[in-house]
């Protein structure tokens, strides 16, 4: 069904929003009736929207609200969405943070500094970052992560027969946001260990 304002512009409704609000054919509504309709429309389909995103992952509060500036929902209706979504937990910036830390942990190791950086980007806010940080970095330690890291780049090399230079590990840990310190422990390993150091 479509609506028709009085400058001659139109809107097509959402059948949800036909039921839910008793519209009809014919039937006359007032300037303020049609922006009500019309707000109320895209609140609908704005949730259908959100719950098909999230349907593919889990989301923070910071992205959604980017994904619905970029389908250029008004702020009004963004501010209801969001709160619609928190007040049914579909969305919780500290699960996201959570769950995003693993993901990135169990899949490519990286320090405090990087998961720091990564989840400042998501929109987290610091005090849940610091929360998440702290209880995952409680439950595996930075050296054990930089050590499973290498221990793939060595298996990797053995198989291709390359040399490894331990400068260059100590400057990859770095880059994943491990500490100076981590850093340098594994360096010193790797000296200690004798590896023999690359001249590429």
């Amino acid at each position: 069904m479509v609506i028709y304002t009085d400058n001659n512009s139109k809107y097509k409704l959402n059948e949800k929003v036909i039921k839910l609000l008793d519209i009809y054919v014919g039937k006359e509504l007032s300037d303020q009736e049609v922006e009500k309709i019309i707000s109320e429309d895209k609140i609908v389909r704005g949730k259908e929207y959100l719950l098909r995103l999230l349907s593919r992952r889990i989301y923070s509060r910071y992205e959604i609200s980017k994904k619905l500036n970029s389908k250029e929902y008004p702020e009004n209706i963004i501010s209801n969405l969001i709160f619609w979504l928190e007040s049914n937990n579909y969305i919780n910036d500290e699960l996201f943070a959570s769950m995003w830390a693993q993901f990135r942990l169990q899949n490519k190791p990286i320090g405090r500094y990087k998961l720091n950086q990564e989840l400042r980007i998501k929109g987290i806010n610091q005090e849940i970052i610091q929360k998440v940080i702290d209880k995952t970095y409680n439950e595996i330690d930075e050296i054990t992560l930089a050590r499973n890291l290498i221990e793939k780049k060595f298996e990797s090399a053995k198989i291709k027969n390359i040399k490894i230079d331990p400068k260059k590990i100590y400057n990859l840990l770095l880059r994943r946001g491990f500490s100076g310190e981590v850093s340098k422990n594994i360096y010193n390993e790797l000296n200690n260990e004798n590896t023999v150091i690359s001249n590429k």
